[in-house]
């Protein structure tokens, strides 16, 4: 039986080639932060229709759907605008990292790839992840853009249109923070009280064959 990992999938470019990678030595149970309403609906939508072609492809039985925009409407409010970004990231994995101790899952799987993105020099990876003791993984840490799509062109699940940002990414974000301001920054936020506030909207799905929009209409309402 193959070990469990923890597919962190945003529905961009990287994260599916990653989740791909690591379905060959792992069972990789997707999960994706939905920024919706902090990201256009058009956006929302294509990342559940790219999670739902992943499906096809490495058959995945359970997806995570977690609803982010209550934790980026917090960062927005309470963390150093240029800190929004590492903040996020270090929620996320933080997030992660609950749901594989709760859910007996080995590790965590990202689609990071060094350099691409502000959260993703090499100082904002090592600070995001400092006290995160579950394994992370990253399959596409190595490789350019043109590498990451020509694999996933080989993979057969390349498209050229995918979700976009969200709608708080700061002008200026910080490129080289370290462990001790991700710190101070994520002291800021309850994380476990806006885990327990997403909890009745998060969903724990086997398939796809539900109404996105009726469920991203439920999260403007909550979130608006």
């Amino acid at each position: 039986m193959k070990e469990k990992v923890l597919g962190l999938f945003s529905g961009g470019i990287d994260s599916p080639v990653a989740c791909m990678l690591a379905s060959r030595e792992f069972e990789v149970i997707p999960l994706h932060f939905c920024l919706y309403p902090m990201a256009s609906k058009e956006s929302s939508i294509k990342a559940l229709t790219v999670l739902d072609e992943l499906k096809e492809k490495i058959g995945f039985k359970r997806a995570i759907i977690f609803p982010w925009a209550g934790f980026l409407e917090e960062v927005r409010k309470k963390v150093k605008n240029s800190h929004i970004c590492v903040a996020c990231r270090r929620g996320m994995l933080e997030i992660a990292s609950r749901i594989c101790n709760q859910n007996d899952i080995q590790g965590i799987v990202t689609g990071e790839s060094l350099g691409q993105k502000a959260s993703q020099t090499i100082e904002n990876i090592s600070a995001i992840s400092s006290s995160i003791e579950v394994p992370i993984l990253r399959p596409v840490l190595a490789m350019n853009k043109d590498e990451i799509i020509r694999l996933s062109k080989e993979l057969s699940i390349w498209r050229a249109d995918h979700s976009g940002c969200c709608l708080v990414t700061p002008q200026r974000p910080r490129t080289k923070a370290s462990s001790q301001e991700v710190e101070r920054e994520m002291k800021k936020i309850d994380l476990d009280g806006l885990m327990d506030e997403a909890g009745e909207l998060t969903l724990d799905v086997g398939d796809f064959d539900w109404d996105f929009e009726d469920y991203l209409f439920k999260l403007a309402g909550r979130f608006e």
